[in-house]
């Protein structure tokens, strides 16, 4: 039988990061045990899942398969709740986050009614008081963060946690499939910038995509940090400006590590 949860490739420098460092490996304990009390009282679903996934996890040396029956995680999911890797972003036509504005600032027209006049009108100010870095752009968006678990006839689903409404600040990044790096490799090489970003906003949703952008005939990897206006309303322009630094530092990391050429700037 087939794996319900295909494995990671190459996820051994990113453990080693993890376990590296005490708070880290710390927040991952802390994270499943909250995790593993919060599934075990939802609905006796648990109950009739639980063998599936413990059988199918034998079969196929499938741990996710297991952490899913266990507490409503895969391996990587965990990882998320504890923020310690980014989200997963899926380009800007993806639906997670969810672009609500154009690069230019227009909502649209699909969304309109998702976003309030005041929403707007706070986000155009801020647009015109920040100015962006090269390779950068503002949005509105929404974005939540997802889990898995099982239905009722056994087979896995994915579950959003609440989407929140904010400023996407994304930012373009060196191809790092170009340097044959797995999705779980570049999330390695953006560890400590994605820490920088969670300890100076603790609340912001981080998404890193692997080629998901293309420009000049070439791909690129994007680095996503959502500030949700119910949290940072009052300190946008602050954080932004905290953000950029930690993300053109980054960049200059990875231009070290993939050439300058990587992204035509």
């Amino acid at each position: 039988m087939t794996s319900l949860f295909p494995r990671e490739t190459h996820p051994e420098a990113l453990f080693q990061k993890i376990l590296s460092q005490p708070q880290a490996k710390a927040r991952l304990y802390e994270t499943f045990c909250a995790e593993l009390e919060d599934y075990t009282d939802t609905e006796g679903l648990v109950s009739r899942t639980m063998p599936y996934g413990l059988l199918r996890a034998y079969e196929n040396q499938d741990l996710s398969a297991f952490l899913v029956g266990l507490c409503g995680n895969t391996m990587f999911d965990l990882l998320r709740a504890a923020f310690l890797i980014p989200n997963r972003f899926g380009g800007k036509e993806g639906d997670n986050p969810r672009l609500l504005t154009s690069e230019d600032g227009a909502v649209l027209p699909q969304v309109r009614e998702a976003v309030s006049p005041r929403t707007l009108r706070k986000f155009s100010e801020l647009c015109q008081d920040h100015t962006c870095v090269p390779r950068s752009a503002l949005y509105l968006a929404e974005g939540s963060q997802l889990r898995h678990q099982y239905d009722r006839e056994g087979q896995p689903k994915e579950v959003r946690i609440p989407a929140r409404q904010g400023v996407l600040a994304l930012y373009a990044l060196p191809d790092t499939a170009q340097l044959g790096l797995s999705e779980a490799q570049a999330y390695s090489v953006v560890f400590d910038a994605f820490n920088a970003i969670q300890d100076s906003c603790p609340t912001a949703l981080v998404f890193y995509g692997q080629d998901t952008g293309y420009k000049r005939q070439r791909p690129y990897d994007e680095l996503g940090v959502l500030l949700p206006l119910k949290e940072f309303e009052h300190r946008l322009l602050h954080h932004l400006e905290q953000i950029d630094g930690i993300a053109l530092a980054c960049r200059e990391s990875m231009f070290r590590l993939a050439g300058s050429d990587s992204l035509p700037l």
